[in-house]
């Protein structure tokens, strides 16, 4: 028997209008643009190579999202949904990109509780997207309480003197995003880098194949560069992770650790020789990897408790209760947001 996957597809906002063809008498006719025509091909790609890799696999039936039809609240996702469910099949979403962060989009998938493979993205299931998600939940609040913070700070006549703090806390989870996108993006810059795509065939490639830019949209050469430089700076990074924290410890001071990276022939982040900025900015993206990390691993670990807890039907008051005898220490406004 069959093994049926039900296809999502998330058509390319771009491609609008009409489609010309050439016929045999080299006379153009014009189409209008159907949804079909309006998925990428490396979308396409990417379903056919995975299903063709599945056993005894069969593609049951396709869905196609069109974004701008913004009052569909992702209605074709809740069809792909229903298909699956009646159907027993898999949901095979082609291209996830960051609609983890999507609070609708990632609550559809949660609550349906239907096995899906993400082509993009095949290390999400429905553990890791409930993490992902809940992490995201977390961030949109505190990043408002910050800005709430801020406002009642500032003064209209003379200013804020602690507008750098605050805005520095209210940019953390934009900044944080911004690493994680740079990480996903880097197998993608690293196969066009192997072809020897210049930066404009680089911006051309990703909106033909259907990437999104960070916020949305279509890709331009400035917001490449700035996703080149992250991609660089995360790379560095992790590469010089260690001895960086060798020196760290030993108590070496940022020009003392540049200097040692040029003895050792260490690829700087610029064209220049290692300097004293070039390593705080190093450091700086370090600790910022370092906290992604800490609380992915302690959202992670902490929903196996919070299933339980809420199996066991516990208020917020009785889960801090348990926390406690965990020795974790948390707020109640921290634990209000990931219950």
């Amino acid at each position: 028997m069959s093994k049926l996957y039900v296809t999502y597809f998330i058509a390319q906002p771009h491609k609008i209008g009409h489609r010309m063809e050439r016929n045999s008498a080299n006379i153009r006719s014009e189409f209008p643009v159907t949804d079909g025509d309006r998925i990428a091909n490396s979308q396409r790609q990417a379903v056919h190579e995975f299903i063709d890799s599945q056993q005894d696999a069969k593609e049951f039936k396709t869905f196609i999202e069109i974004p701008e039809r913004k009052s569909s609240k992702w209605l074709q996702l809740a069809e792909a949904i229903k298909s699956c469910q009646d159907n027993n099949a898999t949901l095979v979403i082609a291209e996830l990109g960051t609609l983890t962060n999507n609070e609708a989009f990632s609550q559809l998938l949660l609550q349906s509780g239907v096995p899906f493979y993400c082509c993009d993205q095949p290390f999400v299931n429905l553990v890791i997207l409930e993490a992902l998600s809940k992490h995201a939940q977390v961030q949109r609040k505190l990043h408002g309480q910050l800005i709430r913070e801020g406002l009642k700070m500032t003064s209209a006549k003379s200013g804020n003197p602690n507008a750098a703090e605050v805005i520095s806390k209210v940019n953390k989870p934009k900044i944080d995003v911004a690493i994680v996108f740079a990480d996903l993006l880097q197998p993608i810059i690293s196969t066009y880098k192997r072809k020897g795509f210049s930066q404009r065939q680089m911006v051309k490639t990703l909106n033909e194949e259907g990437f999104t830019a960070p916020e949305g949209g279509k890709w331009v050469l400035s917001q490449l560069q700035k996703v080149l430089d992250r991609v660089r700076l995360n790379e560095v990074s992790r590469e010089v992770r260690a001895l960086i924290e060798q020196l760290r410890t030993d108590a070496q001071t940022e020009q003392q650790i540049a200097d040692e990276f040029n003895n050792k022939g260490i690829s700087s982040l610029k064209r220049t020789s290692w300097d004293e900025a070039q390593v705080k900015k190093l450091i700086s993206r370090l600790d910022q990897i370092r906290d992604i990390e800490l609380i992915n691993k302690f959202v992670l670990d902490l929903l196996p408790l919070l299933h339980e807890y809420r199996n066991r039907g516990l208020s917020a008051v009785d889960i801090l209760a348990e926390f406690d005898k965990a020795g974790l220490t948390i707020r109640q406004e921290q634990t209000e947001a990931v219950a």
